[in-house]
C-alpha cells in the first residue's frame, strides 16, 4: 500500500470504476438484493473482512479490526434500486426492469474501496470500522430493519458516517452540514369508503371519488394555513386510484401521498392534520376514511463535532473553498435512524455532469470522477478518528 493516501486512491481509480459499473448493471429492488450483496460480500472477503449477512434481511456488514483497541466507526452505504426502466443508454445500463438512479451503486463502490483501502492500513486503526451495506433504503425500511435485528447491539459505534452522492451540486465539492440534510419523509395511505352505485342515480350511493377528490384539495391548506411560514412542510398526493368504469360509483378510492418537514414539531402537525383532514371531509360527504403511515424516517440530522471533523477531513482533500454547507433538502433517507442512535455525519458528495437528469429520473446519471474523492474523505476520516 503507498503510503500517500491520494497516490493509493488515485491507483484504485480504475477498479472503482469497475465495480461502480457492475454493481449499475444489476440492481435489485428493496429486501431483494440477495445478488448484490453476494457481490459485496466476495469483495470484502477477498480482502481479509470478516463478512456476516442476513441482518435486516439483506443487510451485511464487514469489518476491519485495527492493530489496537480503540472506539468503532460505522460506515454505512446503501444498496438497493429503484422500479424504474433505465433510459441512459449507457453501455452498462441494466436491462432488469429496476434501476439504479440515486447513486446507491456509487455510494457500493466507495464504501467497497475504503473497506479494502483501511483494510491494509490496520497497523494505523486503533479500533474498527463496521461497514453496514444496507438494504431497502428507497421504501424506507432497510435501516430499521437492522437495527431490530441487533445490529447496533452487537457493533455499539461511537460514530456513524456516510455519504449521499449529489448530482446536483460540481463534482470536486463536498457539502457537510453541521445540522439538518435531509427532511423526514412519512409515506401514508387514505382509504376512503363508499357504497357503489349507478353513475345514473348517485342519491342512492355514496360516492368515495368525490370525498377523496375534497380530501386532496382541504389537504393543500395545511402547509399554506397551518404550517407557520418560517417553517417548511411539503404534502404530496402521489397515487390516486379507484373505480372500474365511467357510470359505476366505486365502493372505494385508495389515495397514497408523503409528506416531509425538517422539524419533528412540524412532522407531528401535519400527520395530524392529514388525519383529521381525512375523516372530517368523508364524513362531510357520508363516506368512511382509513388514514395509516406505510413507513416513515425521521429528519437527517448531523452531530457538529462529527461533522466538523468530517469537514476537515474533506479540506484535505479537495481545498477548504470546496467544502461548504448547504440549505437542508427535503428528500429523505433512512440514514436518520442511525444518526438518532450515534452522533455522526452524512455529506452530500457533488457529481454533477452536463445535462445531469435529477435522482430518481430513467436517465439519471453522475460524474465518476466524484468517486475517488468519496473514498478518500471516508479514509481519511477513518484514520483521523482512529488514530
Amino acid at each position: 500500500m503507498n503510503p500517500n493516501i491520494s497516490q493509493s486512491i488515485s491507483d484504485l481509480k480504475p477498479y472503482l470504476v469497475a465495480i461502480r459499473r457492475k454493481f449499475h448493471a444489476m440492481p435489485e429492488l428493496a429486501f431483494r438484493e440477495t445478488a448484490t450483496q453476494a457481490a459485496i460480500a466476495r469483495e470484502m472477503e477477498s480482502a481479509g473482512l470478516e463478512v456476516r449477512g442476513g441482518i435486516g434481511q439483506t443487510g451485511l456488514t464487514a469489518t476491519v479490526e485495527g492493530a489496537g483497541s480503540g472506539q468503532t466507526l460505522l460506515i454505512r452505504a446503501d444498496v438497493d434500486g429503484l422500479p424504474i426502466q433505465e433510459a441512459t443508454g449507457l453501455t452498462f445500463a441494466s436491462s432488469n426492469g429496476a434501476m439504479h438512479a440515486c447513486g446507491h451503486d456509487g455510494h457500493i463502490a466507495v464504501a467497497i474501496a475504503s473497506a479494502k483501502l483501511l483494510s491494509a492500513m490496520r497497523d494505523r486503526l486503533r479500533g474498527r470500522v463496521v461497514f453496514a451495506f444496507q438494504p431497502a433504503e428507497e421504501v424506507a425500511k432497510g435501516a430499521l430493519a437492522m437495527l431490530e435485528d441487533g445490529l447496533f447491539d452487537d457493533v455499539r459505534p461511537d460514530r456513524v458516517v456516510g455519504l449521499h452522492i449529489w448530482n446536483q451540486a460540481p463534482t470536486g465539492s463536498v457539502i457537510v452540514n453541521r445540522g439538518t440534510v435531509f427532511a423526514s419523509a412519512d409515506m401514508f395511505r387514505i382509504v376512503v369508503s363508499g357504497k357503489g352505485g349507478h353513475g345514473a342515480l348517485p342519491h342512492l350511493a355514496i360516492d368515495p371519488v368525490v370525498a377523496a377528490s375534497q380530501i386532496v384539495i382541504t389537504a393543500q391548506t395545511v402547509v399554506s394555513r397551518e404550517v407557520p411560514p418560517g417553517d417548511m412542510g411539503v404534502v404530496t398526493f402521489g397515487r390516486l386510484e379507484g373505480g372500474i368504469a365511467p357510470n359505476v360509483i366505486a365502493d372505494s378510492v385508495t389515495l397514497e401521498g408523503t409528506f416531509r418537514s425538517y422539524r419533528p414539531e412540524i412532522r407531528e402537525l401535519i400527520d395530524s392534520a392529514l388525519a383529521r383532514i381525512s375523516s372530517g371531509a368523508a364524513e362531510t360527504l357520508r363516506a368512511n376514511a382509513d388514514y395509516s403511515i406505510l413507513a416513515g424516517v425521521p429528519a437527517v440530522v448531523n452531530d457538529p463535532e462529527v461533522a466538523g471533523h468530517v469537514a476537515r477531513c474533506a479540506m484535505e482533500v479537495v481545498g477548504e473553498s470546496r467544502v461548504v454547507e448547504a440549505p437542508p433538502v427535503s428528500l429523505g433517507d433512512d440514514m436518520a435512524e442511525f444518526l438518532n442512535r450515534a452522533p455522526g455525519c452524512y455529506f452530500l458528495l457533488g457529481g454533477s455532469r452536463p445535462g445531469a437528469e435529477p435522482h430518481h429520473n430513467a436517465r439519471f446519471d453522475f460524474d465518476e470522477s466524484c468517486l475517488p474523492i468519496g473514498v478518500e474523505v471516508m479514509v481519511r476520516s477513518a484514520l483521523d478518528f482512529l488514530k
